[in-house]
Formats: structure tokens, C-alpha cells, sequence
């Protein structure tokens, strides 16, 4: 046990610092020091060591379902998740992604959970890391032909079949699984939340997509997609309403096509055909 009395305050940090891990009495010898500062250092390493093992938990928890199917035999396994169902413009993006065997060395988690700066540091780490990677995607024409649930799952095929390795099963987030899938899969609801290899999925396809509206809106600025990522916000069905829609909107959504027929009287067209 180190002799606190006999070091600096300074000395005291560099040496909590080059340590892993405080054990208890340590932490308690720190909370006994009279100096204020010596304290604070106590309880900031002590909440730092109780969100790390939080952390490590929350890592076991998301790996589960894989653990389970490497003790089967299966090696190479996938996760995929869409993210877009709800905007009125923009394409529904999938994302595939395969893990490397073993509990991974960060923390994921649903993407609609974490911040725009924790997603992109996450997508970094997974496209750096992971053993593959695919995106597929269903633009608004499709979406609008096939309805947007069917069309989620021809992105997520789409994904599937980017892979750079196919893989030898499939954890599908949702209750549908993927049509025609060459190898098994499971579908598991709101499984961003509850597998890892999902969750980085999610991760993926969200960044991926906010990306391609960012994109769209230097094209249709007037829409407001960098903010609103094609979703029904006020700015959004306010440009819709004054405009009318865009080439990159979903017409069989119901404020889409209303602002179509509208903007097709205001024009005097109004026979003429506004589904895109």
C-alpha cells in the first residue's frame, strides 16, 4: 500500500493514473486524505472504475447471442439493421456487418441511443475492425412499389449480399427475417438493443444514411434534408407544402402525395399523373 502522506498531489494523479485498476482499500485511503483535491481524485477514479465495469457487463450482455452460436460451429455471423422507414424522402439504408470471434473491445449500443459524435467514432472503429462489411439500399421509386416494409427487407438482403465474406448465419434485427437468405437467421426484436453484432449494424446503416441526406440536401436545399434527414419535421412539410415534392421523396407516403395533387392544381395540371 503506497504512503500518500509523503507525496504531492501531483504525485498522488500520476500514480492513480498509471494504474489499471484502484483496489478498494486504495480508493478508501484516497477518500481519508485531507486534501480536497486528493478526494475529488478518489471519487472521480472510483465512478470511472463503476462505468468501466458497466461498460464490460454491457459488452458480455450484447455478445450472448454469438457466444452461443460459435459453441454451435458457426464462425462467420452476421447482424443486419435498416435505419429510414419513417422520413418522407431518401432512400432506406441496410448495413451488414460480421465481428470478429470474441467479446469486442468497446462498447456498442443502438444507434438512436448515442450521439451524432459517439456514432461516428463507432463507425470508425467498426469499419476498421470488423471482418466485413456491406450496405444495401432501397431508393424512394422502390419504396414507393414495393411499400416500405417489403422494400427494408430487399435492402437488407442487398446488405447481406455486399459482404465481402458470406456469412454462415444471420441475426436480423426485427420480427420479419430476410427473404431467400442462403444460410440460416434468426429475427430478433429490437435487437440493436440486444446484439452486439445488430447494434453495429445499426451504427453503420444510420451514419451511412445521414451521410447520403446530407449529400441530397446540396441538391434540394430547400427541404432541409442535412437537419431533418428527410423526416416529417415543420421545415420540412412547410418546403412540401410551398414547393411540392422532390424527385427523392416517397409519393406514396400520405403527405408527399397530398403535396404532389396540390402543387399539380396550383400548376393547372390537374388530371396529370404526381406519383414521381
Amino acid at each position: 500500500m503506497i504512503d500518500l502522506k509523503n507525496l504531492t498531489v501531483r504525485d498522488i494523479k500520476e500514480w492513480v493514473e498509471s494504474k489499471d485498476c484502484l483496489q478498494p482499500e486504495e480508493i478508501a485511503a484516497l477518500h481519508s486524505d485531507h486534501r480536497v483535491s486528493v478526494r475529488k481524485l478518489a471519487a472521480l477514479f472510483e465512478r470511472m472504475q463503476v462505468d468501466e465495469k458497466k461498460e464490460a457487463a454491457q459488452r458480455r450482455r450484447l455478445y450472448r447471442f454469438r457466444r452461443v452460436l460459435y459453441s454451435y460451429g458457426f464462425e462467420n455471423i452476421a447482424g443486419v439493421d435498416e435505419v429510414g422507414r419513417g422520413p418522407l424522402a431518401g432512400p432506406v439504408v441496410a448495413a451488414a456487418v460480421i465481428l470478429p470471434k470474441g467479446l469486442p473491445s468497446f462498447g456498442m449500443d443502438d444507434s438512436k441511443r448515442l450521439s451524432e459524435s459517439q456514432r461516428n467514432e463507432l463507425y470508425e472503429r467498426i469499419k476498421e475492425g470488423a471482418v466485413a462489411v456491406g450496405i444495401g439500399i432501397a431508393q424512394p421509386q422502390e419504396i414507393d412499389t414495393l411499400n416500405i416494409h417489403n422494400a427494408s427487407l430487399m435492402a437488407m438482403h442487398r446488405a447481406l449480399s455486399a459482404l465481402q465474406q458470406a456469412p454462415d448465419f444471420c441475426l436480423v434485427d426485427g420480427r420479419f427475417p430476410v427473404p431467400s437468405l442462403a444460410c440460416p437467421q434468426r429475427a430478433i426484436v429490437k435487437g440493436d438493443g440486444r446484439c452486439d453484432v445488430i447494434a453495429a449494424a445499426s451504427i453503420i446503416a444510420k451514419v451511412t444514411r445521414d451521410r447520403l441526406l446530407e449529400e441530397l440536401d446540396t441538391v434540394y436545399p430547400i427541404y432541409g434534408f442535412a437537419a431533418n434527414k428527410g423526416y416529417p419535421t415543420f421545415q420540412h412539410l412547410q418546403a412540401l407544402k410551398e414547393h411540392g415534392p422532390s424527385p427523392v421523396h416517397r409519393y406514396s407516403y400520405t403527405p408527399v402525395r397530398l403535396a404532389g395533387e396540390n402543387a399539380a392544381v396550383t400548376r393547372g395540371e390537374k388530371d396529370s399523373d404526381c406519383t414521381g
